[in-house]
Protein backbone atom coordinates (compact mmCIF):
# COMPACT_ATOMS: atom_id res chain seq x y z
CA UNK A 1 0.00 0.00 0.00
CA UNK A 2 1.36 3.42 -0.98
CA UNK A 3 1.76 6.03 1.72
CA UNK A 4 -0.11 9.31 1.82
CA UNK A 5 2.16 12.07 0.50
CA UNK A 6 -0.29 14.98 0.71
CA UNK A 7 -3.34 15.30 2.97
CA UNK A 8 -5.80 18.18 3.13
CA UNK A 9 -8.13 17.70 6.07
CA UNK A 10 -11.24 19.89 6.29
CA UNK A 11 -9.35 22.91 4.94
CA UNK A 12 -11.25 26.21 4.93
CA UNK A 13 -10.21 29.61 3.60
CA UNK A 14 -12.30 32.79 3.47
CA UNK A 15 -11.07 36.04 1.94
CA UNK A 16 -12.22 39.44 3.22
CA UNK A 17 -14.35 37.96 6.04
CA UNK A 18 -17.09 40.19 7.40
CA UNK A 19 -17.05 42.52 4.40
CA UNK A 20 -19.18 42.94 1.29
CA UNK A 21 -16.39 41.17 -0.65
CA UNK A 22 -16.38 38.07 1.58
CA UNK A 23 -15.49 34.98 -0.46
CA UNK A 24 -15.53 31.40 0.84
CA UNK A 25 -12.78 30.00 -1.38
CA UNK A 26 -12.29 26.62 0.34
CA UNK A 27 -15.19 25.03 2.20
CA UNK A 28 -13.90 22.10 4.22
CA UNK A 29 -11.98 20.50 1.38
CA UNK A 30 -10.66 16.97 1.96
CA UNK A 31 -8.14 15.44 -0.43
CA UNK A 32 -5.44 12.79 -0.07
CA UNK A 33 -2.73 12.07 -2.64
CA UNK A 34 -0.75 8.87 -2.33
CA UNK A 35 2.90 8.69 -3.32
CA UNK A 36 3.23 8.92 -7.10
CA UNK A 37 -0.32 10.17 -7.74
CA UNK A 38 -0.57 12.56 -10.70
CA UNK A 39 -3.84 14.41 -10.15
CA UNK A 40 -5.31 16.82 -12.69
CA UNK A 41 -7.68 19.40 -11.20
CA UNK A 42 -10.41 21.11 -13.17
CA UNK A 43 -13.30 23.42 -12.31
CA UNK A 44 -14.87 26.74 -13.22
CA UNK A 45 -13.63 30.19 -12.25
CA UNK A 46 -13.83 30.64 -8.49
CA UNK A 47 -14.00 26.89 -7.82
CA UNK A 48 -11.01 27.14 -5.45
CA UNK A 49 -8.33 25.44 -7.57
CA UNK A 50 -5.56 28.02 -7.23
CA UNK A 51 -6.55 28.75 -3.63
CA UNK A 52 -6.01 25.08 -2.84
CA UNK A 53 -2.55 25.13 -4.46
CA UNK A 54 -1.62 28.29 -2.57
CA UNK A 55 -2.77 26.67 0.66
CA UNK A 56 -0.53 23.65 0.02
CA UNK A 57 2.39 25.94 -0.86
CA UNK A 58 1.85 28.05 2.27
CA UNK A 59 1.30 31.33 0.43
CA UNK A 60 -1.27 32.29 3.05
CA UNK A 61 -2.54 30.73 6.28
CA UNK A 62 -5.73 28.69 6.21
CA UNK A 63 -8.62 29.42 8.58
CA UNK A 64 -9.41 25.86 9.61
CA UNK A 65 -8.20 22.32 9.02
CA UNK A 66 -4.74 20.88 8.52
CA UNK A 67 -2.27 20.13 5.71
CA UNK A 68 0.24 17.26 5.91
CA UNK A 69 3.09 16.61 3.48
CA UNK A 70 4.70 13.17 3.81
CA UNK A 71 3.22 12.89 7.30
CA UNK A 72 4.60 16.26 8.41
CA UNK A 73 2.01 18.78 9.62
CA UNK A 74 2.91 21.95 7.72
CA UNK A 75 -0.30 23.84 8.51
CA UNK A 76 1.45 26.61 10.42
CA UNK A 77 4.56 26.84 8.23
CA UNK A 78 5.00 29.78 5.80
CA UNK A 79 5.92 29.13 2.18
CA UNK A 80 9.69 29.58 2.59
CA UNK A 81 9.74 26.86 5.26
CA UNK A 82 7.93 24.47 2.91
CA UNK A 83 10.27 25.18 -0.01
CA UNK A 84 12.26 21.98 0.50
CA UNK A 85 9.05 19.92 0.32
CA UNK A 86 7.21 21.65 -2.53
CA UNK A 87 8.14 22.34 -6.15
CA UNK A 88 5.99 24.76 -8.13
CA UNK A 89 5.53 25.97 -11.70
CA UNK A 90 3.33 29.02 -12.23
CA UNK A 91 1.16 30.07 -15.16
CA UNK A 92 3.44 32.98 -16.12
CA UNK A 93 6.56 31.71 -17.99
CA UNK A 94 8.46 34.75 -16.70
CA UNK A 95 8.13 33.50 -13.12
CA UNK A 96 10.57 30.98 -11.69
CA UNK A 97 13.72 31.84 -13.66
CA UNK A 98 16.28 34.66 -13.61
CA UNK A 99 16.22 36.27 -17.06
CA UNK A 100 19.69 37.85 -16.88
CA UNK A 101 21.42 34.60 -15.89
CA UNK A 102 22.47 31.73 -18.14
CA UNK A 103 20.51 28.47 -18.40
CA UNK A 104 23.22 26.55 -16.54
CA UNK A 105 23.42 29.23 -13.82
CA UNK A 106 19.66 29.01 -13.25
CA UNK A 107 19.88 25.23 -13.06
CA UNK A 108 22.84 25.42 -10.68
CA UNK A 109 20.84 27.58 -8.28
CA UNK A 110 18.02 25.05 -8.34
CA UNK A 111 20.39 22.09 -7.92
CA UNK A 112 22.15 23.67 -4.94
CA UNK A 113 19.01 24.86 -3.16
CA UNK A 114 19.06 23.85 0.49
CA UNK A 115 22.61 22.50 0.39
CA UNK A 116 25.12 23.53 3.06
CA UNK A 117 27.60 25.04 0.64
CA UNK A 118 26.80 28.46 -0.77
CA UNK A 119 24.58 28.28 -3.88
CA UNK A 120 26.51 31.25 -5.24
CA UNK A 121 29.93 29.62 -5.37
CA UNK A 122 31.74 30.58 -8.54
CA UNK A 123 31.21 28.62 -11.72
CA UNK A 124 29.42 25.47 -12.77
CA UNK A 125 31.33 22.21 -12.39
CA UNK A 126 31.91 19.79 -15.25
CA UNK A 127 29.83 17.18 -13.43
CA UNK A 128 26.93 19.61 -13.00
CA UNK A 129 27.11 20.68 -16.64
CA UNK A 130 26.91 17.05 -17.82
CA UNK A 131 23.91 16.45 -15.55
CA UNK A 132 22.15 19.59 -16.79
CA UNK A 133 22.64 18.49 -20.41
CA UNK A 134 21.09 15.09 -19.74
CA UNK A 135 18.08 16.63 -18.02
CA UNK A 136 17.56 19.20 -20.76
CA UNK A 137 17.54 16.48 -23.45
CA UNK A 138 14.24 15.24 -21.98
CA UNK A 139 12.56 18.45 -23.16
CA UNK A 140 13.45 17.87 -26.81
CA UNK A 141 13.85 21.64 -27.28
CA UNK A 142 17.57 21.78 -28.08
CA UNK A 143 18.38 23.62 -24.84
CA UNK A 144 21.12 21.13 -23.96
CA UNK A 145 23.26 22.89 -26.59
CA UNK A 146 22.51 26.37 -25.21
CA UNK A 147 23.70 26.10 -21.61
CA UNK A 148 25.37 29.52 -21.67
CA UNK A 149 22.42 31.34 -23.29
CA UNK A 150 20.69 33.97 -21.18
CA UNK A 151 17.25 32.73 -20.06
CA UNK A 152 15.71 36.05 -21.12
CA UNK A 153 16.41 35.09 -24.75
CA UNK A 154 14.26 31.94 -24.55
CA UNK A 155 10.66 31.65 -25.71
CA UNK A 156 7.85 31.36 -23.19
CA UNK A 157 7.59 27.62 -23.76
CA UNK A 158 11.32 27.09 -23.35
CA UNK A 159 11.32 29.07 -20.10
CA UNK A 160 8.35 27.15 -18.77
CA UNK A 161 9.99 23.81 -19.58
CA UNK A 162 13.19 24.98 -17.90
CA UNK A 163 11.20 26.08 -14.83
CA UNK A 164 9.70 22.58 -14.67
CA UNK A 165 13.18 21.03 -14.59
CA UNK A 166 14.34 23.50 -11.95
CA UNK A 167 11.29 22.83 -9.75
CA UNK A 168 12.11 19.12 -9.76
CA UNK A 169 15.92 19.33 -9.52
CA UNK A 170 15.82 18.67 -5.77
CA UNK A 171 13.08 16.03 -5.88
CA UNK A 172 10.08 17.62 -4.11
CA UNK A 173 7.60 15.69 -2.00
CA UNK A 174 4.80 17.44 -3.94
CA UNK A 175 4.90 19.16 -7.35
CA UNK A 176 2.34 21.91 -7.96
CA UNK A 177 1.55 22.92 -11.55
CA UNK A 178 -0.73 25.96 -11.66
CA UNK A 179 -2.06 26.08 -15.26
CA UNK A 180 1.57 25.96 -16.34
CA UNK A 181 0.74 25.69 -20.06
CA UNK A 182 -2.16 28.20 -20.17
CA UNK A 183 -0.01 31.04 -21.55
CA UNK A 184 1.54 28.90 -24.32
CA UNK A 185 0.41 28.20 -27.87
CA UNK A 186 -1.12 24.71 -28.35
CA UNK A 187 1.94 23.14 -29.99
CA UNK A 188 4.34 24.41 -27.32
CA UNK A 189 1.88 23.49 -24.56
CA UNK A 190 1.83 19.93 -25.87
CA UNK A 191 5.64 19.74 -25.70
CA UNK A 192 5.70 21.07 -22.13
CA UNK A 193 2.96 18.63 -21.09
CA UNK A 194 4.87 15.75 -22.67
CA UNK A 195 8.00 16.79 -20.76
CA UNK A 196 5.90 17.07 -17.59
CA UNK A 197 4.63 13.51 -18.00
CA UNK A 198 8.18 12.24 -18.57
CA UNK A 199 9.62 13.99 -15.51
CA UNK A 200 6.71 13.03 -13.23
CA UNK A 201 6.84 9.37 -14.23
CA UNK A 202 10.65 9.16 -14.13
CA UNK A 203 10.88 10.53 -10.59
CA UNK A 204 7.53 9.10 -9.37
CA UNK A 205 6.50 12.60 -8.30
CA UNK A 206 3.30 13.26 -6.39
CA UNK A 207 1.75 15.96 -8.56
CA UNK A 208 -1.24 18.30 -8.72
CA UNK A 209 -1.83 19.91 -12.12
CA UNK A 210 -4.52 22.57 -12.50
CA UNK A 211 -5.81 22.96 -16.03
CA UNK A 212 -8.72 24.57 -17.87
CA UNK A 213 -8.38 22.06 -20.70
CA UNK A 214 -10.74 19.13 -20.18
CA UNK A 215 -8.94 16.96 -22.75
CA UNK A 216 -5.61 17.48 -20.97
CA UNK A 217 -7.24 16.77 -17.61
CA UNK A 218 -8.52 13.47 -18.97
CA UNK A 219 -5.38 12.50 -20.90
CA UNK A 220 -2.75 13.18 -18.22
CA UNK A 221 -2.36 11.71 -14.77
CA UNK A 222 -3.94 8.76 -12.98
CA UNK A 223 -6.65 10.77 -11.19
CA UNK A 224 -8.97 13.62 -12.14
CA UNK A 225 -10.46 15.87 -9.48
CA UNK A 226 -13.20 18.39 -10.22
CA UNK A 227 -13.82 21.26 -7.81
CA UNK A 228 -16.86 23.46 -7.33
CA UNK A 229 -17.48 26.14 -4.70
CA UNK A 230 -14.36 25.25 -2.74
CA UNK A 231 -14.99 21.52 -2.51
CA UNK A 232 -14.07 18.34 -4.38
CA UNK A 233 -17.22 17.11 -6.13
CA UNK A 234 -15.63 14.46 -8.39
CA UNK A 235 -12.60 12.21 -7.91
CA UNK A 236 -12.18 9.89 -10.89
CA UNK A 237 -9.42 7.29 -11.19
CA UNK A 238 -8.49 3.92 -12.65
CA UNK A 239 -10.49 2.41 -15.50
CA UNK A 240 -13.22 5.01 -15.10
CA UNK A 241 -10.75 7.79 -15.90
CA UNK A 242 -9.26 5.92 -18.87
CA UNK A 243 -12.69 5.64 -20.48
CA UNK A 244 -13.75 9.19 -19.66
CA UNK A 245 -14.80 11.66 -22.37
CA UNK A 246 -15.39 15.42 -22.20
CA UNK A 247 -19.13 14.78 -22.55
CA UNK A 248 -18.99 12.32 -19.63
CA UNK A 249 -17.18 14.89 -17.50
CA UNK A 250 -19.72 17.65 -18.18
CA UNK A 251 -22.55 15.23 -17.41
CA UNK A 252 -20.93 14.06 -14.17
CA UNK A 253 -20.40 17.68 -13.09
CA UNK A 254 -24.09 18.48 -13.62
CA UNK A 255 -25.13 15.40 -11.65
CA UNK A 256 -22.70 16.05 -8.75
CA UNK A 257 -23.29 19.80 -8.46
CA UNK A 258 -26.91 20.09 -9.50
CA UNK A 259 -26.05 22.75 -12.09
CA UNK A 260 -24.77 23.04 -15.64
CA UNK A 261 -21.04 23.49 -16.22
CA UNK A 262 -20.79 27.01 -17.64
CA UNK A 263 -17.14 28.11 -17.54
CA UNK A 264 -16.45 29.48 -21.03
CA UNK A 265 -12.66 29.24 -20.79
CA UNK A 266 -12.83 25.54 -19.91
CA UNK A 267 -15.50 24.68 -22.46
CA UNK A 268 -13.68 26.53 -25.26
CA UNK A 269 -10.49 24.65 -24.45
Amino acid sequence: MRKAMLELRNVCKTFNPGTINEKHALNGINLTLEEGDFVTVIGGNGAGKSTMLNAVAGVWPIDEGSILIDGIDVTGLPDYKRASLVGRVFQDPMTGTAATMQIEENMALAARRGLFRSPFRAGVSRKERAMFKERLKILNLGLEDRLTSKVGLLSGGQRQALTLLMATMQTPKVLLLDEHTAALDPRTAEKVLSATKTVVERDNLTTIMITHNMKDAIHYGNRLVMMNEGQVILDIKGEEKKKLTVEDLISKFAKASGEEFADDKTLLS
